[in-house]
């Protein structure tokens, strides 16, 4: 059971890092990346927890850290200052250790007895497997961009391997050092950017205007298209918002944070079905300024009011206006593109999801009832418009 609560409490840890590393980290690929394995971590740990009380356990443990020396590791992580130090932290060392430890696992314990650890270990290394390869390229891409300090990466790394050790590695079955290893960059709270980043070297700036893409004709329904596909490819800032509410709203019910991650890495599946339509088409769009409203004009409100302004002033008013409906349908309809209508479909799918999210969580985030809550959406959307608003109007007076 102690050895489960050791991998549960990581796949928890990673995912909190991941949320809150996202809006500062700049490479688009790592963006993905760390949504996608935030919500596999999620899923694991789901799996974990429903295991760990089966082995005579009482469930109070879920919530409790197995280890100071895993917990300080993991404090350390999060100070991780640019995306290389982040992808070595992440991929370099600590996803590679429990990949390891899984598979030592599952090969050494009675096989019968134990089937259901197995099954649930099986698809966590399933996924540590294909986490692992994806950022072995990640790593080399970065290492390739040669924009990095090695010298201080290096240090980092072997902050965060000291951390492992002295835990006696995930498992805690190694070797324990007498020599604890002592806060470095964690002396200091990690704070998350008030403005989220797009690397300068590859992508456009940021900016709260919507910019679309250049069109290969005057046609308006080409026009109308191309935005739908900017609109969704520029989600991303969706996932930061939902990110930093994960990341900086502590005690809740662990079903809040399972939750947030499938809401996270929906919005970073609706960024790469922009993302795929756009490219698909031949449109170019990275070196295009990038939408980041979602999460900049949001940053500084309360957890509550960044959730309830998206899940229930944004999402749950789409469903009540059917504007995903129509979006699908002018796609299947007007525009006759059968990849973009098929993405909006699932698109329209995840927000009726998402709307759910916001009804269940915003009211005990905000502390009130939801016909309260409601009333909060429409003043957080009148102060998101109005900013919005500003700034395009902005953009098109110097696009004239």
């Amino acid at each position: 059971m102690q050895i489960l609560q050791r991998y549960r409490y990581l796949h928890e840890a990673l995912a909190r890092t991941a949320a809150g590393q996202l809006p500062a980290r700049g490479d688009w690929d790592l963006k993905l990346g760390l949504c996608r394995h935030l919500y596999e971590d999620a899923e694991a740990a789901e799996s974990l927890r429903k295991r760990i009380p089966q082995m005579r356990t009482s469930a109070a443990v879920l919530n409790k850290e197995p280890d100071p020396c895993l917990t300080l590791l993991m404090d350390e992580l999060i100070h991780a200052r640019n995306d290389y130090e982040l992808a070595v932290g992440i991929y370099g060392i600590i996803r590679p250790a429990m990949l390891a430890a899984y598979r030592n696992h599952m090969a050494r314990t009675q096989q019968i007895v134990d089937q259901p650890t197995i099954r649930v270990l099986r698809q966590a290394a399933y996924d540590l497997e294909e986490q692992v390869r994806w950022g072995e390229e990640l790593l080399e891409a970065l290492r390739s961009a040669g924009a990095y300090d090695e010298a201080a990466t290096a240090s980092f790394a072997a902050k965060l391997q000291a951390c492992l050790d002295a835990a006696g590695g995930v498992d805690g079955q190694g070797e324990r050092s007498k020599d604890i290893p002592v806060r470095d960059r964690s002396r200091e709270p990690y704070r998350l950017p008030h403005r989220s980043v797009r690397d300068p070297r590859s992508m456009g700036p940021t900016t709260l205007a919507r910019t679309g893409s250049p069109l290969k004709s005057g046609d308006p329904v080409e026009r109308e298209l191309v935005m739908k596909m900017r609109v969704r490819q520029e989600e991303m800032t969706a996932c930061e918002l939902i990110a930093a509410v994960y990341y900086s709203q502590r005690n809740m019910p662990w079903a809040f944070y399972y939750d947030l991650a499938r809401h996270i890495w929906d919005e970073a599946r609706h960024a790469m079905f922009g993302q795929a339509a756009l490219e698909a088409d031949g449109y170019e769009w990275k070196s295009r300024p990038q939408y980041t409203s979602d999460y900049d004009v949001n940053a500084p409100k309360l957890p509550g009011a960044q959730y309830t302004w998206l899940s229930i002033g944004i999402e749950e008013g789409a469903m009540i206006s059917n504007g995903k409906k129509k979006e699908y349908e002018w796609c299947r309809d007007v525009a006759k593109h059968p990849l973009m209508a098929q993405f909006q479909d699932y698109d329209w799918a995840d927000e009726v999801v998402h709307a759910n999210f916001g009804r269940r969580w915003s009211p005990e985030l905000m502390g009130e009832e939801l016909p309260f809550v409601r009333e909060v959406a429409k003043r957080e959307l009148n102060h998101f418009w109005g900013e919005v608003g500003a700034a395009q109007q902005q953009w098109e007076a110097e696009a004239k």
